[in-house]
């Protein structure tokens, strides 16, 4: 089986929900006996130097990438407002990664072209008139859906009337373009059951990205007790919806949480983290900006929260947290695709009270939060293996009774 990855940013280093996904339903997928080639996009806003891609990774996926600048320019997204382009598409358009791709497919044969974010789909015509590969879409998300969220938590007029056109047209694109692939892997159930709507007679499977359980010595995940919990937030802060969440959580909640518990402590990390939250630092809030490893990360720390407004598929932050036993303290929005139990394997908070009163039940009951971190830990296990999901995966690729996961 040979299979041809295209994915819309670099599998590495994994410091987001794209970057690990992709690099997880890469390795497994080589789990699986897959003879796999990886063609990715390489971005300056994202930059990664390819030489600090393993060569483990690089040789068992033929790794090859482009480079795209993808990078907001104003005046570019002024103008677009007088095409009928959605701007979020457009800056994906690259006459040198088509040629890319045309070489590749021209040298190569592949029985299967997996295509990772709907952004990819740009290039089907070309896939199409130089391959004969089945084409399989993982669209990450549904973006424009993601984009609705935002639009309702955001006040600036202006901003608001461009999103809402780039929204309207990127909308138009998704709907229109998967009824044109051959199946779609989607991340979270409720994105299928949409997919299904939107792309009626073709096939729809719902598989969410896995986690490496051998990452995790044994026993290394069980929480400890504590006298001082520490609170944090693990996300990309180039992400709308996180930045929208973490400054509400900040403004409306933090203060609120300090009157009872004024040695609540509160840590947020990741990449291109905004000025804005620089300049919040004080006693209850630390901002450790970019990190090296997340794994390292999360070790020294209890709970992790979640403060989503908006937002679309399913968090792997959540899934990461929950492989490590960790409690996760997330709103609804948040922990959408996961299966879980709010009490028993997360704790769900959705206002500003709900925030409060889940914070300073971790706070009393650390006997309670471990529990929750080590059913957690046992959710994660069943539903996100990935070398599991990975076979889940290949059958669905063969139609070989695929079935829905979890």
């Amino acid at each position: 089986m040979k299979v041809l990855q295209i994915c819309h940013k670099m599998p590495y280093p994994i410091v987001d929900g794209g970057s690990y996904s992709i690099y997880h339903t890469a390795l497994g997928l080589i789990s699986q006996g897959a003879d796999l080639k990886v063609f990715a996009i390489n971005t300056p806003k994202n930059w990664v130097d390819v030489n600090n891609i393993p060569d483990d990774y690089k040789k068992k996926t033929r790794f090859e990438f482009s480079v795209v600048d993808t990078r907001l320019n104003l005046l570019k997204a002024f103008f677009n407002l007088f095409t009928s382009t959605s701007y979020f598409i457009g800056r994906f358009v690259s006459d040198q990664c088509n040629s890319d791709l045309k070489r590749i497919l021209s040298n190569e044969e592949f029985d299967i072209i997996h295509l990772e974010h709907i952004y990819m789909c740009l290039y089907l015509d070309t896939i199409r008139k130089y391959s004969k590969a089945k084409v399989i879409l993982r669209p990450q998300n549904i973006e424009h859906g993601i984009w609705e969220r935002v639009i309702k938590n955001t006040s600036n007029p202006f901003k608001k009337i461009f999103l809402f056109i780039a929204t309207k047209r990127l909308k138009k694109f998704e709907i229109t373009t998967v009824k044109k692939v051959d199946g779609i892997i989607a991340i979270s159930p409720d994105e299928a059951k949409t997919l299904m709507m939107d792309a009626p007679g073709t096939p729809v499977i719902n598989i969410p990205p896995g986690f490496d359980f051998t990452t995790i010595p044994s026993g290394d995940h069980e929480q400890k007790l504590w006298d001082d919990p520490v609170f944090y937030h693990l996300g990309s802060m180039d992400w709308e919806p996180n930045i929208q969440g973490l400054r509400w959580f900040i403004i409306e909640v933090i203060p609120c949480i300090i009157q009872d518990y004024p040695e609540f402590n509160f840590r947020i990390a990741g990449k291109k983290m905004p000025q804005w939250f620089y300049q919040q630092r004080n006693r209850n809030l630390i901002v450790d900006g970019e990190i090296e490893n997340p794994l390292i990360y999360h070790q020294d720390k209890n709970v992790l929260i979640i403060p989503l407004l908006s937002g679309g598929g399913i968090r792997v932050k959540i899934i990461e947290g929950m492989a490590l036993g960790k409690t996760i303290i997330s709103t609804s929005i948040g922990a959408e695709g996961i299966p879980y139990t709010d009490g028993k394997n997360i704790l769900i908070a959705d206002t500003k009270e709900d925030f409060i009163r889940q914070i300073n039940k971790c706070r009393n009951s650390p006997e309670l939060c471990r529990e929750i971190g080590m059913n957690a830990r046992m959710l994660a296990k069943e539903h996100f293996d990935r070398n599991i999901l990975a076979q889940a995966m290949v059958a669905f690729y063969f139609n070989r009774n695929a079935t829905t996961w979890p």
